[in-house]
């Protein structure tokens, strides 16, 4: 809920800018952090026990305006880090290491200043996990290898060779349910990145190139998508069970940075009537839901933040609405991937691993 309502801001800065012209540089960036743990249930409260303690070492590359997308988002930066963070609560969670990748994407830009939102997924490792019998009360994380992902906002001053910003993020591991007990690890951070460049930075003003090709401006495309995932539901040991799914989905495109997508789901997920005691039978497990949401396009990467509704949903275990966030990366001209996670307002359902495929 907290990670939605984060990428919900960030997707409405992202209309306000002002441009620079910048040059193709690289650089590497150190940034220590500090934070705490947030118990998003009640059932969580007993894993804060300190502040979380950590820091990132990032390999990063500013972007030349060589392409449109990079005059669109006010030439971004993007790279790679490796992460390092002590929970605060040793005992229990241990502590958590990971490898991602990340972009930049300021709304304001002048003067060698910028204030801008930082996006990233990647893998995150957790020394300990849930264990019944030597650690049952991280209730958080079951599997030690998990999805890593950190939304949030820095203010970078850059210098002539260097820079320096104030950052905050939300960091969320979690494995999708594909294990339980999996309410995850949110943890918010306080950070200070000093970054060194390889060359000297620009920081003239210039004009922006056209924003936007006109045959693709209030473009209509059509797709279908076909999702597979797995899940296990309480008590914990039990079995994983499947799910499959497709959804039919229209996008119109307004801005380069607005798409705007409405669409229909239709999932069989196995696990639905072992949730709830009733006399259910097999057909009980199929789903129909229609959506709407926002799409933030960025190169060959779709952000996606979406909510709908169940028009079928005989067992109802987890109630009518349900929201979808994630990425998806274009392959080809027709064809692309999807890794999205499907909630239940704080409550994440699980995984949607998928294809794509583009029609119009």
């Amino acid at each position: 809920m907290i990670i939605r309502v984060i990428l919900s801001s960030i997707i409405l800065l992202s209309f306000y800018a002002s441009a620079q012209k910048v040059q193709r540089n690289y650089g590497i960036e150190f940034s220590p952090k500090v934070g705490f743990l947030i118990p998003h249930r009640a059932t969580m409260g007993h894993l804060v026990q300190g502040h979380a303690k950590g820091f990132e070492l990032s390999a990063l590359i500013q972007t030349d305006g060589k392409k449109q997308w990079h005059h669109d988002y006010l030439f971004p930066k993007g790279g790679v880090s490796v992460y390092y963070s002590d929970w605060g609560n040793r005992d229990i969670l241990g502590t958590g290491f990971g490898v991602h990748g990340f972009i930049t994407l300021p709304f304001i830009k002048k003067n060698g200043w910028s204030f801008a939102s930082r996006l990233g997924a990647g893998i995150g490792y957790s020394t300990k996990v849930f264990d019944q019998e030597e650690n049952p009360k991280n209730n958080a994380l079951s599997t030690k290898l998990n999805s890593l992902v950190f939304i949030g906002a820095e203010i970078e001053k850059q210098f002539k060779q260097s820079s320096i910003a104030l950052g905050m993020d939300m960091t969320h591991f979690s494995n999708g349910a594909i294990k339980v007990p999996n309410l995850g690890i949110n943890v918010a951070y306080l950070s200070l990145a000093l970054t060194y460049y390889f060359k000297e930075l620009e920081q003239k003003s210039a004009a922006t190139i056209p924003r936007f090709e006109s045959e693709n401006l209030s473009r209509w495309r059509i797709y279908t998508e076909l999702i597979a995932s797995t899940k296990q539901i309480y008590p914990t040991g039990g079995k994983n069970y499947g799910i499959i799914g497709i959804s039919n989905f229209v996008q119109h495109q307004f801005t380069p940075k607005c798409v705007v997508e409405g669409g229909i789901d239709a999932v069989y997920n196995q696990s639905i009537i072992h949730d709830e005691e009733g006399n259910f039978t097999a057909r009980d497990n199929f789903q129909v839901g229609a959506y709407a949401a926002y799409v933030l396009p960025i190169h060959k990467l779709q952000l996606l933040l979406g909510m709908g509704g169940y028009i079928i949903n005989p067992v109802n275990p987890n109630g009518h609405v349900y929201h979808r966030f994630g990425s998806r990366f274009k392959i080809s001209n027709r064809l692309y991937a999807n890794i999205t996670i499907k909630s239940h307002w704080a409550k994440a359902d699980y995984f949607e691993y998928g294809i794509i495929y583009r029609w119009k």
